[in-house]
């Protein structure tokens, strides 16, 4: 018995194009029957594999948003060779917020997926993706930037499962998306994140972070449609058109929880390297000022780890445990195969 009151109007096992919307009930003093209308598209056509293609779960991660708006727009059902189910906007109210979680519940989508599912608007959302959508699918790729208060390096991501064969085919997938930055991490993924409820499917589950600063950006936009068509053409749904034939270097890179730098404090924050960069450990990060005491002086902030600059903070003030930085660190390909191998 499914745990979600949500319904949708989209005949998941149809043929052709659809596009209508998940109902999720929502009664409050002004609409004492009412629903959120979340939008689903599905194209069918053809034998061949299900992938759902997912963004919005943050509401202000905006690439992923319109690369799957876009797609929907212009898909030519008669391409392709098995089912693509397609949630541009999943969790609706934080994405017409343009916020990070929901206006209605404080909920973050993308951490509503463990063992249960909440009653609230988004623990239903969560509980009709995962019970509705996911047991149709063999791949789901999840669209993520950085928000309104992290810049991300554009990147292709994927925790590789601890099953020998999902993570060969998940680091196949991964590569084939040729992102600027192939992203692997051994294992499956921590807490209640749609990547633990697609492997508890059985589910292959890829992601990728593309941009942020609370803005859209083009470059990121284009990596991200690229990972998107890329990975369709892979899976044999549908040969990607030309302008994504050619491959670009890709860098394979991983991260500890070294990489990452906190705020100790609050204060306003100084970054003196640039998105990108490479460092190295001990080196100065930056700064924190405090304004309000203009006789104290900015205190000192150094990396604890050595590798490339993949995110930083675009928001000035910051509090106690706000992320500043996090750096990804290069491996070799030949690295990542040998940990695959050694899996049972």
């Amino acid at each position: 018995m499914s745990l979600s009151t949500a319904w949708t109007d989209v005949d998941l096992g149809g043929r052709g194009r659809q596009v209508g919307l998940i109902q999720v009930e929502h009664s409050v003093h002004r609409s004492a029957y009412g629903t959120i209308p979340v939008p689903l598209a599905v194209f069918a056509n053809g034998e061949g594999p299900t992938l759902l293609l997912m963004a919005g779960s943050h509401g202000d991660e905006y690439e992923g948003q319109v690369a799957l708006s876009r797609l929907i727009h212009n898909l030519d059902c008669n391409r392709i060779q098995g089912r693509v189910l397609v949630l541009p906007a999943a969790n609706l109210p934080a994405v017409a917020a343009g916020s990070r979680t929901s206006p209605l519940d404080g909920g973050n989508l993308n951490r509503s997926f463990g063992d249960g599912y909440t009653s609230t608007p988004t623990g239903q959302i969560a509980a009709f993706i995962a019970e509705e959508l996911l047991v149709h699918c063999d791949v789901m790729l999840d669209l993520h930037s950085g928000g309104s208060s992290l810049d991300h390096l554009p990147c292709s991501y994927a925790d590789l499962s601890t099953q020998k064969g999902m993570a060969q085919r998940t680091f196949a997938a991964l590569e084939a998306m040729n992102a600027p930055l192939t992203w692997a991490q051994a294992g499956c993924p921590n807490g209640p994140v749609a990547g633990r409820a697609a492997l508890r499917s059985d589910v292959m589950h890829l992601s990728g972070e593309f941009g942020g600063s609370g803005r859209l950006d083009h470059h990121s936009l284009e990596v991200a449609e690229r990972c998107i068509y890329r990975l369709l053409d892979h899976l044999g749904i549908m040969e990607m058109d030309e302008r994504w034939r050619p491959t670009i270097p890709s860098r394979h890179v991983f991260n500890t929880q070294d990489h990452f730098v906190y705020s100790p404090r609050d204060g306003v924050f100084e970054p003196i390297v640039s998105l990108g960069a490479t460092v190295n450990r001990g080196q100065v990060a930056g700064y924190l000022h405090r304004p309000e005491h203009p006789l104290e002086p900015p205190l000192e902030l150094r990396f604890t780890g050595t590798g490339l600059v993949a995110v930083i903070r675009s928001m000035g003030r910051t509090q106690p445990g706000d992320c500043l930085f996090q750096l990804l660190e290069e491996t070799g390909r030949d690295d990542i195969l040998a940990m695959i191998a050694r899996m049972e």
